[in-house]
């Protein structure tokens, strides 16, 4: 295998490739990448068994065929670390792949290729198209309220639910509800539903491109694939049931506050402060023209801030909010330029939601679920 290229074709592939490969080397081929060099095009691929990434990328020319793998973080360490525009010779010779460029050459151990293990996929049941950008988001919004090693383990993963022409994402720990949603007329698939692992959640969030670029979302018992030009992503599933989050979400007669997101946001932060550091709440009270936000902690200290402009407020709301908002994780994952937030509060929880095709409500209270 020999092949010619420089930093700026080959470091993303080794970039997004190496934070999919396992890192706890519990079996060694899988903290290495694999390379194929074939046709003017490099193809890496990483894996644990759990998740797989393969990345193709166009170099300057690849004189001879071939495949080897290499140890992932010193790869793209290496890459990473050369100046920009860097011309690069990788070549396998006597066992070592000979990595070389104008001043500097490195000779890397190496596996066979043949024992790397490649991820099986089964027939596919579901195909459907959606924009990387819009995916990109789904899970964005969403992913903070994952669970993390929880005993319940679909709980540890973001439930991806096709119904009724709209694709979302949903997410719970136990104490925190967040759902996206996206409508597209043009989505007639049957309904389906899939529950990802976290760590294919949160490293296909880092891999995709904010772009309109198109991507095919395939789904077959036990596994999920996800494809676009230069981009292959598999994933096994989790396989368990979700909890039936529409039980939670608020219905019926709700009194119902507007305000602008940064007003709210910049009350939170403050109050946030002095809130318990375990749990990260704050008390709002909503009353005519005024809410109250309040945030206290073990060692009785305590914040309090009045938020009273008549003409922030959409309808006039007359009870009071007993329920937790944990403000840091919500608004950093919203991040939009909305102007105006919504807030739903009734026996069933307390929700946030932006004004916007794609949302994400937040509830604190799934008791209703048994969670």
């Amino acid at each position: 295998m020999k092949f010619k290229t420089t930093k700026d074709q080959i470091t993303d592939s080794l970039q997004s490739a190496a934070s999919v490969a396992e890192r706890r080397q519990t079996i060694p081929i899988l903290a290495n990448l694999k390379i194929y060099a074939n046709n003017d095009r490099v193809e890496v691929t990483s894996t644990d068994l759990e998740i797989q990434l393969k990345v193709t990328s166009e170099v300057e020319r690849v004189e001879q065929e071939g495949e080897i793998t290499v140890s992932a973080r010193k790869m793209s360490e290496l890459c990473r670390s050369l100046p920009d525009k860097e011309s690069l010779i990788f070549e396998l010779t006597e066992g070592k792949l000979h990595v070389s460029s104008k001043n500097f050459k490195a000779d890397f151990a190496t596996l066979s290729a043949d024992d790397f293990p490649e991820l099986e996929v089964g027939p596919e049941k579901l195909e459907l198209k959606i924009l990387s950008k819009d995916l990109k988001r789904l899970l964005n919004k969403t992913s903070f309220s994952m669970a993390s090693q929880d005993v319940r383990y679909y709980l540890n993963g973001l439930l991806l639910e096709v119904k009724n022409g709209t694709f979302s994402s949903i997410a719970t720990d136990g104490h925190r509800l967040a759902i996206a949603r996206k409508k597209d007329s043009e989505l007639t698939t049957e309904d389906s539903k899939a529950i990802m692992p976290r760590k294919a959640v949160m490293e296909l969030a880092k891999i995709l491109p904010d772009t309109e670029d198109e991507m095919s979302f395939l789904l077959s018992d036990g596994s999920l694939v996800i494809k676009k030009e230069n981009l292959v992503f598999s994933s096994k599933l989790i396989d368990g049931k979700f909890p039936d989050y529409e039980k939670v979400l608020p219905s019926g007669n709700e009194s119902v506050l507007t305000i602008k997101k940064e007003v709210l946001q910049s009350a939170l932060s403050r109050s946030s402060v002095l809130s318990n550091e375990k749990y990260r709440g704050v008390r709002l009270s909503i009353s005519k023209d005024l809410l109250k936000l309040t945030a206290n902690n073990p060692e009785k200290e305590m914040a309090e801030e009045e938020i009273e402009d008549r003409a922030m407020f959409a309808y006039e709301a007359c009870l009071i909010s007993k329920e937790r908002l944990f403000p840091t994780d919500v608004f950093r994952k919203f991040g939009w330029d909305e102007d105006e937030a919504r807030e739903f509060s009734n026996n069933a929880g307390f929700a946030l939601e932006f004004q916007r095709l794609l949302f994400s409500r937040v509830m604190p209270n799934l008791s209703r679920i048994g969670l």
